[in-house]
């Protein structure tokens, strides 16, 4: 296990260090504003952050995709292309990428950095959801300033539910009431107005014991996540993290 550089870090990283260090690596290459290569050819998919998507499938690029890129690029040079990797509880995700929490060589946070300058969303996948707290507090400096991202329409005020675009998929953050709160064989389903769904695994489900999932019932809420259409059915976002759920009223 390695150990960071200790010098001084700008006051928004202060929150949010690692307990840990698992391994130190040299960075190669930044993918976009998430991802990097390392010099033994693996893949890093930064935990706890999602930032814009670059142009790919001639799909355009996302606004701020491109800053975002060059913001992790920044950071890494600083950093003597040198960084710390706290590995996730889940070591890889189904790309193969290595999924890790990463730190610059004077301590600092790449995803508090990203976070609090507003070129990242706060995004929390079981088992990985260390910092999630500090990261909650990154992000809300970021909101509450409306730097970056939410500056932009569709962050600073989220799609009603209602109001769905029919070619709408990918990451987004969405609102609007809770109609019903109901049950299937594998899931929990918060269905709102509008036809959207928002559905728990069963086997995610202690993660929010701390939630009257029920009494959301006729409440106007906000939600994070991918959204997809599976088999032409109705748009469900998959919850995996209470942090991805807020109650607005």
């Amino acid at each position: 296990m390695g150990a960071l550089l200790l010098c001084s870090l700008p006051a928004f990283a202060l929150n949010c260090p690692a307990d840990r260090i698992d391994e130190q690596v040299r960075v190669v290459s930044v993918s976009d504003g998430d991802t990097l290569r390392l010099s033994d050819d693996r893949r890093v998919r930064i935990i706890g952050i999602n930032t814009p998507e670059l142009a790919h499938d001639g799909r355009p690029a996302e606004a701020l995709a491109e800053d975002a890129r060059q913001q992790l690029q920044k950071l890494v040079r600083q950093s003597d292309n040198r960084v710390g990797l706290r590995l996730g509880e889940e070591g890889k995700d189904h790309y193969g990428r290595v999924l890790a929490h990463v730190f610059l060589a004077n301590g600092e946070s790449v995803e508090a950095h990203l976070l609090s300058q507003g070129l990242a969303s706060r995004v929390a996948i079981p088992p990985n959801v260390w910092g999630q707290d500090c990261f909650a507090q990154a992000e809300n400096a970021a909101r509450s300033a409306g730097r970056g991202i939410w500056a932009l329409g569709a962050y600073r005020s989220p799609i009603d539910a209602r109001k769905l675009p029919d070619d709408v998929t990918g990451f987004i953050l969405l609102q609007g009431r809770v109609e019903r709160v109901g049950g299937s064989r594998h899931a929990q389903w918060i269905n709102l107005e509008g036809g959207v769904a928002l559905k728990i695994d069963h086997d995610l489900l202690p993660y929010f014991r701390d939630i009257n999932l029920q009494a959301l019932e006729g409440q106007r809420i906000e939600a994070r996540g991918w959204l997809t259409r599976p088999g032409g059915k109705s748009p469900r976002i998959r919850l995996t993290h209470p942090s991805m759920l807020r109650v607005l009223d």
